[in-house]
């Protein structure tokens, strides 16, 4: 089992980045763009561009391009509409280059300004894998497809995990709430409602000039009829149910940080038949958490978890892996799976929650938010994981 105390790690962090932490995340980009012999890189993701500068973007028709070089200040394309909105949130140097509107007559339009930064046709230019085609086309020079911010983004700074550290405090608020409340008959708008309302109120509470662009807080419950389909949108009217298993999903992006935390609960009574199959969930945690070190292959651990769950006889119960990585989005590399085979590394965060689905039955599935520290790991998260403490009043 992890961890159960958090000595030794950074205090919850609700300021925003300081320069310095920007610059060293640039750093890190422009030294692989080095290794990579690049002399640019170009970023569309609106998740890797916030990393780096802080400016959070919505993608639409006015395409915003972070185009950096291998030495220097980074150059921002946005639309004159918006240009003003990435100084105000933006924390690092930039230079920008901008073009009115979209569309616009020839030679004002964004591909023309962004072409016009490559004045050496013969560069090698980054582009990540997302880019869309119609931006990939305009980009002169070779261009190298090669997702170098994604990979800076998997080992945490001390910063980024106080962040997260608060993160998780907020979504272990949310699901003491989600227990509190949920009783049979209880409809799931009612607990969306509460939770949901808690959790961001104390986001704005405790960062009162948060983005909204990068804040959510989500608390749900998939009741017994439902917990078998993980992905499964619950619709607000839906009644929480006698028995079990029910199966939380309390979920926040906290001003671009990224957690969760899930239980697998019952009201009032536990079927006879979902004693065995809980057991083993927990059991196949355990093992996850176990193997969770540094050091440790990701697909190893998710095939160790798999044929544990097998073992139990459940091996065709299984519908996803056993993890993946969080950090400034709630879903992100690395990811516990068979075909991820990087190590992990001290400062990653991933989910850990295995599950074992039956249809028109349930499922049964715990997840934490999990540091990898330099020995083993430590989840971030609290709740009630033994059955006792699950099994609430009807």
């Amino acid at each position: 089992m992890p961890e159960n105390m958090l000595q030794g790690l950074p205090a919850p962090i609700t300021s925003p980045p300081s320069r310095e932490e920007l610059a060293g995340r640039l750093t890190n980009v422009q030294a692989r763009m080095h290794s990579a012999e690049l002399d640019f890189y170009v970023s569309f993701n609106p998740v890797n561009i916030y990393y780096l500068t802080n400016f959070a973007n919505y993608v639409h028709e006015r395409p915003f391009l972070l185009v950096i070089p291998c030495e220097g200040v980074p150059v921002m394309v946005a639309p004159l509409l918006e240009t003003s909105h990435v100084r105000a949130r933006a924390r690092c140097d930039l230079e920008y280059a901008t073009y009115f509107e979209y569309p616009a007559p020839l030679g004002h339009n964004w591909f023309d300004v962004y072409g016009a930064l490559f004045k050496d046709a013969s560069s090698r230019v980054g582009v990540e894998s997302a880019l869309p085609i119609g931006i990939a086309e305009r980009t002169p020079g070779t261009r190298v497809v090669v997702d170098i911010i994604d990979d800076v983004r998997l080992v945490k700074t001390p910063y980024e995990i106080g962040r997260n550290v608060h993160a998780c405090q907020i979504v272990t608020l949310g699901h003491e709430k989600l227990l509190e409340i949920c009783r049979p008959g209880v409809a799931e708008g009612a607990i969306y409602s509460s939770v949901s309302q808690l959790m961001m109120g104390r986001i704005l509470a405790d960062i009162p000039d948060a983005n909204t662009m990068v804040c959510s807080a989500k608390g749900t419950v998939w009741p017994p009829s439902i917990s078998h389909d993980p992905h499964r949108i619950p619709t607000l009217s839906m009644p929480m149910e006698q028995g079990g298993p029910h199966v939380s999903i309390v979920v926040a992006q906290v001003d671009g940080y990224g957690v969760e935390l899930e239980r697998t609960f019952f009201l009032g009574t536990v079927p006879d038949w979902a004693h065995e199959p809980f057991n083993a969930m927990l059991e196949a945690r355990a093992l996850a958490f176990e193997l969770a070190r540094p050091g440790a292959v990701l697909s190893e651990i998710d095939f160790a978890v798999r044929e544990l769950i097998a073992r139990h006889g459940y091996g065709d119960r299984i519908l996803h892996r056993t993890g993946h990585g969080m950090g400034i989005t709630g879903h992100e590399a690395p990811y516990v799976a068979l075909g991820d085979d990087r190590e992990l590394e001290p400062a990653m965060l991933i989910s850990i929650e295995p599950g074992i689905y039956f249809p028109d039955q349930g499922g049964f599935r715990h997840s934490d938010t999990v540091l990898i520290t330099d020995s083993a790991c430590v989840s971030l998260t609290e709740a009630p994981d033994q059955l006792e403490d699950l099994t609430l009043p009807a």
